[in-house]
């Protein structure tokens, strides 16, 4: 009998402490703050920009259609994580959350389709003979460069976003306080 009472006990701590990581899983996943959630774009958006920025980088190797395959590929991975990362923060604890949610999701798209368009054009570059590659990978710089101007595009767009006054005011005051957009911002 006191075995069973003591089963007991153990069973019922075990399902107290499972019950409060559960309550406490839930209650995390209520909206971010403002800055929270202006914060995790920049953070991410910055994480992205130093994997699209590595495309270019050619210090210590040459470059050959090999190493742009292996580059773009890590390229398209970030942008996968990216992607999932701005579509899983959810909207902000702002009245207009839902909107700059949906925004935030468009400017989402937008990189996406801007990076595929580049990778398309990067991979026939790379499947070119040997005497057009590089001829090839150079007129690709506008491109890469536009794609670079859409990451600040991005946050200034959700920044000057048409919302409510209060909203507005408060999502720039995010944006502005979220030290990983001072650094985004100065990384441009």
């Amino acid at each position: 009998m006191r075995r069973n009472w003591f089963i007991a006990a153990v069973v019922l701590g075990i399902l107290a402490v499972v019950i409060a990581a559960i309550a406490m899983r839930l209650s995390d996943d209520g909206p971010k703050s403002a800055e929270d959630w202006a914060g995790s774009v920049c953070t991410s958006l910055s994480d992205w920009r130093g994997s699209i920025t590595s495309l270019a980088d050619v210090s210590g190797e040459p470059l050959t259609a090999d190493s742009l395959r292996e580059k773009l590929d890590d390229a398209d991975a970030a942008t996968s994580d990216l992607v999932t990362e701005l579509r899983d923060l959810g909207p902000p604890d702002l009245e207009a959350g839902d909107q700059l949610e949906e925004q935030l999701d468009e400017s989402t798209a937008q990189l996406q389709s801007s990076f595929d368009t580049l990778k398309e054009s990067a991979e026939e570059a790379a499947d070119a003979p040997p005497s057009e590659f590089l001829q090839q990978l150079a007129g690709l710089a506008s491109d890469f460069a536009a794609l670079q101007t859409q990451i600040s595009t991005t946050v200034s767009t959700l920044q000057d976003a048409d919302v409510a006054e209060e909203s507005k005011a408060e999502l720039q005051q995010a944006f502005a306080d979220a030290p990983s957009c001072q650094s985004l911002e100065a990384e441009s």
